[in-house]
């Protein structure tokens, strides 16, 4: 059942515009992602179903640092007293509290990039924050219930990092979309060689179930057949 496993659960919470996932077990409390700033109360709402508080949370990894990802992390910080992990090319940005928009995969996107870092910069803009664990490459979290690895899977951002947990279920951030048909190609890449090249080794997990920044989780068959689609091009 997507979502669900013996020792762990993984709790989609709808921030905005992106998603955010609780993953939490026997002995750590994760949230992956902050989404867009002003939906904090939703964050809260699902760690109340779930009988958690806030400062239960003991860890929050940043998949990449576009605004629609880390609006509330400033404040999720402060109230929960939780470390934030992120990769280094990430780290940079969050200091700054902007991080300019990808490059567009697709005309239409492509146009909406060009016009988005020419005049709504601002737009792209959080609180920054300071991260307490920065990482360069992979990271291994598996000594805690659930099990965690954190692999560095470039080419949406540079940055860009996804959560494995159990080797079972992948958090991926923006490195595989749900909201076009037919594909989980992204339509911003700031670099899609790279990101092919993230996809394999995504595809290389024994990972079934892939949770992205942007709509439902899918399955490795979707994600396969997309990957053979698209490695050929």
């Amino acid at each position: 059942m997507m979502g669900q496993s013996k020792n762990y659960n993984i709790v989609p919470i709808d921030m905005g515009r992106s998603n955010a996932y609780l993953v939490y077990g026997s002995e750590q409390v994760l949230l992956i992602d902050t989404g867009c700033s002003g939906n904090i109360n939703n964050l809260e709402e699902a760690l109340e179903q779930k009988e958690l508080l806030i400062t239960d949370i003991d860890l929050i990894i940043i998949t990449h640092s576009h605004y629609d990802h880390v609006g509330n992390l400033a404040e999720i910080k402060e109230k929960s007293g939780a470390r934030v992990l992120a990769h280094r090319d990430a780290a940079c940005y969050l200091k700054k509290g902007h991080t300019p928009f990808p490059k567009g995969t697709m005309m239409p996107f492509k146009i909406i990039s060009n016009t988005g870092n020419r005049f709504f910069s601002s737009g792209g803009r959080f609180t920054p924050v300071e991260p307490d664990i920065v990482i360069e490459g992979d990271y291994d979290l598996s000594t805690s219930e659930p099990p965690v690895n954190i692999i560095h899977t470039p080419g949406h951002t540079s940055g860009s990092i996804c959560v494995i947990v159990n080797n079972e279920d992948a958090i991926v951030g923006d490195t595989l979309f749900n909201i076009i048909p037919g594909t989980v190609y992204p339509p911003f890449a700031n670099d899609e060689t790279e990101l092919i090249k993230s996809w394999e080794k995504l595809l290389s997990t024994g990972c079934n179930t892939f949770y992205p920044g942007h709509g439902k989780p899918f399955s490795r068959e979707k994600f396969r057949k997309c990957f053979e689609k698209r490695k050929n091009k």
